[in-house]
């Protein structure tokens, strides 16, 4: 599939969302900013510039970015740091993830995806036949370990596991053993219950999910709404313009 295709399937599908974000938004709209069009209007303005971006960064030679690889790494880690420090770093829902540009926020953990699968690919491609030695392959869990540890630290556990899922399918397509796979799984699963157990807040997440109507304009709050959602509208929703929520 060449990179027009990708193109053009990509805006298709933002097309789409946006549609589904003016259908679910504009009666709140409405009544909240006296502007049915002003969630639309907003996605619509980084949809374009989502756009844009894609364009000018499909022009540019991947070798470009495997050449600096551990350069943009080191960059992202840089941006980790100092979006901890008080001031540079804007404290959002909890979370000291963002830096504050006036006219737009940016989360320097979204870069550091990105910047460590460029890393974790050239990385891949530089020692493929030797994934298979646990030595070799610590090496890049440590990269993306200490990734994970700086974004905990905001926290942002979210966007933590994300990444260290990403990188985790990329390994499976190396020789790495499955064996090495189960231990990861296990002290993976081990790792993320202490975490819940410590943070009260991602507690109170799982305990919502299990009974939403406890809190229901709170932690129960977004598992309520899918039931509503659900409820009338079964898989395939209501239509187009016609949410009643």
């Amino acid at each position: 599939m060449n990179a027009k295709k990708i193109s053009l399937y990509t805006c298709a599908i933002v097309i789409i969302g946006l549609i589904c974000v003016y259908s679910a938004s504009h009666i709140w709209a409405l009544y909240k900013f006296n502007d049915s069009y002003y969630f639309i209007k907003r996605q619509s303005l980084f949809a374009v510039v989502g756009i844009i971006g894609m364009l000018i960064a499909s022009k540019i030679d991947y070798h470009i970015y495997q050449k600096h690889s551990v350069k943009i790494l080191l960059l992202c880690y840089v941006l980790l740091i100092l979006v901890l420090i008080p001031g540079l770093g804007v404290v959002r829902g909890g979370s000291r993830s963002w830096f504050n540009l006036g006219v737009f926020a940016l989360q320097p953990s979204e870069i550091f995806k990105i910047g460590m699968i460029i890393f974790s690919a050239d990385y891949i491609e530089k020692h493929f036949h030797q994934m298979r030695k646990l030595k070799c392959s610590l090496k890049l869990f440590l990269f993306v370990g200490l990734g994970f540890l700086l974004i905990m630290m905001q926290p942002d556990f979210g966007s933590g596991v994300v990444m260290v899922c990403s990188i985790v399918v990329m390994i499976i397509a190396t020789p790495f053993p499955f064996f090495y796979f189960i231990i990861l799984a296990i002290l993976g699963i081990i790792g993320i219950v202490l975490m819940i157990i410590s943070a009260p807040y991602r507690m109170e997440r799982i305990l919502s999910f299990l009974d939403p109507f406890k809190d229901p304009l709170g932690s129960g709050f977004q598992a309520i709404q899918s039931l509503y959602a659900i409820g009338p509208g079964g898989l395939l929703g209501v239509g187009f313009d016609k949410s009643i929520q």
